[in-house]
């Protein structure tokens, strides 16, 4: 194959679009590779339905690992002698991390070969896998937790190999399956990680991912088209890259610490200060330079805004619920809203919740019945509904349930919404960085969710062992309810479909790729 152009024609929009991703030693259908019975079109269709099982189990793969230790806290903590400071940070390690450096890996993904990127995000994830395999102390398993939290990076470099691979139907099919696989990973690896710290030594906790993600780097090598960019750009805007890192950093380390040191101290406000000077300037530099880290036009795009609306709301939403109803369902049955339930009981509730989020996928059948607006309409409704039932839930544990399950589910939708919405407004060569982008601004409202839940129910208890009075937990409810209305209103404002020709190109067009 030689350095020239090879025009590549798209199948029909309900086929496969065959794009600028090429195998090691052609294009994604090779010449002479189909025998009599098989079609270029269904060969096509095998190899990129093969990628997208790939990609999508990539990022399935690292969120398995991401919730592993969760449940697992306590022992963790017993068998490494650790303080609670110490012990959060497992969890806190992941979380910076992950936010901090998705932005650079999607620049990455849009600048150079996603199938590259993917690989060596997935290699930093193995390495901090194994290192946590190996601790002996705190340390090591701090260290290898920030080294895991770098998988958050997979995610928009599966969308923009997805968007390369996929046809534009199939492309919202596929960031439906990926948010659903997310929440299903996330289901089993809560579900699994108990018995295996209970039975096993706590290091299991990580050798056994860490065999998994193995097999996943190597099928990936193998079966995963290289994916060259088209962008003109070759630039990592490093200094973009560290502003908006120690931006969000700031904030989120502010986040983490306000229910200890107080919303109004000194502490907390500096940060907060501290980290709007920082993107103040990162937006000033990205304003100025020929090929910025985020295109901050695009960022103040109204879609982009409608987008991370709806992810702000999932993660608040999802993380306040998993402290939320623990919290409540917990407590004795002689406060008048608990339940006195078991930590196995608290699971039975969690889990299936979470597994309604695998439901993702059938946001692209929404959209396609009812319209973009319409669609992106329901996640805050029925997240609206689910804070509605917790207010009515006190000595009715199936309200408790079902507000679980349809918070499970909205998240989920309202997600793949979101990732839809980008994926079909942002120019081709900014996608990765966007989708990335997406999934940073849930962090914020993930970790913001879960603080603001923690603070306003510790603050209203005398001592840490005293219940919170249920008037605590209704203003959480008050605020989640807030948030889904704003939420609603800003998705209203989304124009019913978004104009043709943005984004992917015309299903009539050729598409030019350079081998």
């Amino acid at each position: 194959m030689s350095a020239a152009s090879t025009h590549l024609r798209q199948l029909p929009a309900d086929g496969l679009a065959v794009s600028r991703c090429i195998g090691e030693s052609g294009p994604l259908v090779p010449e002479g590779s189909m025998n009599h019975t098989t079609s270029p079109q269904s060969a096509a269709r095998t190899r990129a339905g093969v990628t997208l099982a790939l990609v999508v189990g990539a990022v399935g793969i690292y969120k398995a690992i991401e919730s592993m230790t969760s449940p697992a806290l306590p022992i963790l903590q017993e068998e490494l002698n650790a303080s609670r400071a110490e012990i959060a940070w497992v969890l806190t390690g992941v979380l910076l991390t992950g936010p901090v450096v998705t932005p650079v890996i999607g620049r990455l993904g849009d600048l150079y070969d996603k199938r590259r990127v993917l690989l060596g995000v997935l290699c930093i994830v193995g390495a901090g896998t194994l290192l946590s395999a190996l601790s002996v102390s705190m340390p090591m398993l701090i260290a290898g937790q920030l080294l895991q939290g770098v998988g958050l990076g997979t995610v928009p470099l599966a969308v923009g190999i997805m968007r390369d691979t996929q046809s534009a139907s199939r492309l919202k099919f596929g960031n439906g399956l990926m948010v659903g696989v997310i929440f299903a990973c996330t289901a089993l690896a809560m579900l699994v990680a108990g018995p295996i710290a209970d039975r096993l030594d706590y290091h299991w906790l990580f050798w056994m991912p860490f065999a998994v993600l193995v097999v996943a780097i190597v099928a990936a090598w193998v079966l995963v088209p290289s994916c060259p960019s088209n962008s003109s750009g070759r630039h990592v805007d490093l200094l973009g890259a560290a502003l908006f890192g120690g931006s969000l950093a700031t904030l989120l380390i502010g986040f983490t610490y306000a229910p200890e040191w107080g919303w109004t101290s000194y502490r907390f406000v500096a940060l907060v200060v501290g980290s709007v000077v920082l993107f103040a300037i990162f937006v000033a530099v990205e304003l100025r330079s020929v090929d910025p880290l985020v295109d901050v036009r695009i960022l103040a795009s109204h879609e982009v805004i409608v987008a991370s609306g709806l992810m702000v709301m999932a993660g608040f939403t999802i993380n306040l619920f998993f402290v939320m109803i623990p919290m409540q369902v917990q407590q004795p049955a002689s406060t008048g809203y608990g339940f006195g339930a078991s930590g196995t009981t608290t699971s039975a509730i969690l889990v299936p919740g979470v597994l309604m989020g695998a439901l993702a996928p059938v946001a692209g059948w929404i959209e396609a019945r009812v319209g973009r607006r319409a669609a992106a309409a329901i996640p805050p409704i029925l997240t609206a509904a689910s804070f509605l039932l917790m207010i009515a839930s006190p000595g009715a544990l199936p309200l408790v349930v079902a507000a679980m399950l349809v918070c499970g589910f909205s998240t989920g939708i309202g997600i793949t919404q979101a990732m839809n919405i980008i994926a079909t407004s942002v120019p081709e060569d900014r996608v990765s960085a966007f989708s990335g982008m997406n999934f940073v601004v849930k962090a914020v409202g993930s970790t913001s969710g879960v603080q603001i839940a923690a603070s306003i129910l510790s603050t209203d208890a005398a001592s840490a062992h005293d219940a919170p009075a249920w008037s605590a937990f209704l203003t959480v409810f008050a605020v989640g309810v807030g948030l889904a209305t704003a939420a609603l209103l800003l998705v209203l404002t989304l124009r019913p479909s978004r104009d043709a020709g943005a984004g992917a190109p015309s299903p009539a067009e050729p598409v030019e790729a350079t081998v």
